[in-house]
């Protein structure tokens, strides 16, 4: 048999015929794509409508029916945790179906808790996926409530003669976002992949429109690298970096080959069947402002407020202010506010002192001041950083009405503050108060009970005369006085109650100047009738001194009627302890039910006459 006759028979044989057969079959093509996977990646930092970065577990799930046919559906559930513990989710289903193109749609339900609320969205995509080019475009959806609690209220700004005022909203954004993607290139296992779309949000006050670029790599589907940037006008410019690892626990399968073209073309154009779903997976979150005028609650209505500047255009409004006080006094009512700013740092236009009406309050605006409104208690900020000063030379600064604020002044006149015969609430607060002429930085004549806080003052004396930083007389009510200053003052405190009365007098500071001998006493408190409670605490006087002749101490307790006085943690230094003790207690009366309870922390002696 020759070489021709036994190639003949080899061909013919069964087993040669079906080899044969295998041969003329196309050849498998093996899928690049791992099927079910699970995968955890890091994203750093804030993001649309996020400000913390977060950590995803994430697990992608195809069956294996999918390798041998053109529709693959597939399950995608995605938990996230930002770097503030604060949890959000994502839980989707999609079909895709593989020709020349994988042509593809999903629908999604996505959670995430915030420190306000927890919000819910449903959302839809649509992609078109191919060897170079993909297409795909997705579209988000807040369901249930989707918009938290008003904040409280904070202090806005000022516009005309009101105060504006401010609350925030968190709220969810609808909207959509669309991307064109590039398979720039694959080498040896590595994919570089970049992409670039527009996306709008929105709800009904606010909506922003923008770009997202974003390029990467994936190793061997194993390690994937991501950079992007982002910009919009409401969430401005916005870079994050992400990376993730993936585990496949379904072995990669032989696949048919298509009737046409190569397995390269159609390997890969399966393989993008089996990508995860590129989607916004963190609900849009954003905080818009509602703005309101200021409601002063005791009236109902929205607060008034004159500006005044000496050195503007008088027209009383926070953009042109009067320029003398007398215009913000004969152009104001009751209850409405007047707002002081410093001017050119001296007292023109405002050199002849005032004359407040009921419910007023006066500021000086270097200071945080406190509103009351029907959304709460507001801290309005400062709007210069001097103090205005307002003078009366030789007369009262200020003579108050019922219920007035006097806090942020620098306050020059014989007497700085008059308080006369009204009742109400007041508060005078972080003002520096100059007095001389023998006056009184605050001076308190009264009847009808009142409610007084006087806080955080500076009270300064001028001359050699006898000055005193307060002087109280025939109070009756509430009074609170604490963390003041006295420099160069005969007297710190004076006060002569007929009660009842409760008063705290607490963290004063009272400095003495020797050189000018003329100390008188710190504090002095008379008790005169009907059950007063006082109590004197953290206080310090430094340097007091004797004068001959006159009953004194560092703090005096004259107790003319019955009444409970408690003293804890004073400091006095005294520079004669045995004619002007620090501490001085003095029964006139010798009622028996009058009290002083005298806490060992005090520092400095005492003495008790009449007891």
């Amino acid at each position: 048999m020759n070489y021709k006759h036994l190639r003949y028979l080899l061909l013919t044989s069964p087993l040669m015929l079906h080899s044969t057969s295998q041969q003329n079959q196309s050849p498998s093509c093996e899928s690049t794509h791992d099927l079910n996977r699970v995968s955890i990646r890091h994203i750093e930092s804030k993001g649309l409508g996020y400000t913390d970065g977060y950590t995803t577990l994430e697990g992608f799930f195809v069956p294996l029916s999918a390798l041998n046919t053109r529709w693959v559906p597939f399950l995608d559930v995605r938990g996230h945790i930002f770097n503030n513990s604060k949890p959000a989710a994502n839980a989707g289903i999609g079909l895709r179906y593989i020709e020349s193109r994988v042509w593809g749609g999903n629908v999604y339900y996505d959670y995430r808790k915030t420190r306000e609320r927890n919000y819910n969205q449903v959302s839809f995509g649509f992609e078109s996926l191919g060897r170079y080019l993909d297409y795909r475009i997705n579209g988000y959806f807040p369901v249930g409530k989707h918009k938290g609690s008003l904040s409280d209220a904070t202090f806005d700004h000022f516009a005309g003669n009101s105060v504006y005022l401010a609350r925030k909203q968190e709220l969810a954004l609808k909207g959509t976002n669309a991307e064109v993607g590039v398979h720039i290139a694959k080498v040896k296992g590595i994919d570089f992949y970049s992409a670039l779309g527009p996306y709008y949000f929105a709800n009904d006050t606010k909506h922003t429109f923008g770009g997202e670029f974003r390029i990467g790599m994936d190793v061997l589907n194993i390690l994937r690298i991501e950079g992007n940037t982002s910009y919009d006008h409401l969430f401005k410019w916005i870079g994050q970096g992400q990376i993730s690892l993936s585990y496949a626990f379904t072995p990669k399968k032989m696949s048919r080959k298509e009737k046409k073209g190569s397995c390269s073309f159609h390997g890969l154009v399966r393989d993008r069947a089996f990508q995860r779903v590129d989607k916004q997976e963190i609900i849009v979150v954003t905080t818009q402002k509602k703005k309101s005028v200021a409601i002063n609650p005791l009236t109902g209505l929205p607060y008034v407020v004159w500006f005044v500047d000496n050195t503007s255009h008088s027209a009383g409004t926070y953009e042109s202010p009067f320029n003398t006080l007398l215009d913000a006094h004969n152009h104001s009512n009751p209850n409405d506010i007047i707002a002081v700013l410093p001017g050119d740092g001296t007292d023109t236009g405002m050199n002849n002192g005032i004359t407040l009406k009921n419910g007023q309050k006066l500021w000086g605006m270097s200071v945080v001041h406190t509103l009351p409104t029907t959304l709460g208690t507001i801290g309005v900020k400062p709007l210069a950083g001097v103090m205005p000063i307002l003078s009366n030379s030789g007369s009262i600064a200020i003579v108050t009405a019922n219920s007035n604020d006097i806090v942020g002044l620098k306050i020059v006149g014989d007497r700085g503050i008059f308080i006369g015969d009204n009742n109400g609430n007041y508060n005078i607060e972080n003002n520096i108060i100059i007095c001389s002429n023998s006056g009184s930085g605050i001076f308190f004549t009264n009847d009808p009970p009142v409610s007084l806080s006087i806080i955080n003052n500076t009270f300064i004396g001028m001359d050699n005369t006898i000055i005193e930083g307060i002087n109280i007389t025939a109070p009756s009510g509430s009074f609170t006085i604490s963390n003041n200053r006295f420099k160069n003052l005969r007297a710190g405190i004076t006060m002569n109650e007929n009660g009842p009365l409760t008063c705290s007098i607490v963290g004063n500071t009272i400095d003495f100047t020797p050189s000018l001998q003329n100390a008188k006493t710190g504090v002095l408190v008379i008790i005169n009738e009907g059950n007063s409670t006082f109590l004197i605490a953290d206080n310090q006087l430094n340097n007091f001194y004797f004068i001959p002749g006159i009953t004194q101490g560092g703090i005096v307790v004259k107790l003319a009627g019955p009444g409970i006085t408690t003293l804890r943690n004073n400091q006095v230094t005294t520079l004669d302890p045995v004619n002007a003790p620090a501490y001085f207690f003095y029964n006139t009366g010798g009622f028996s039910k009058s009290q002083i309870n005298f806490s060992p922390d005090n520092v400095g002696n005492a003495q008790y006459t009449g007891f």
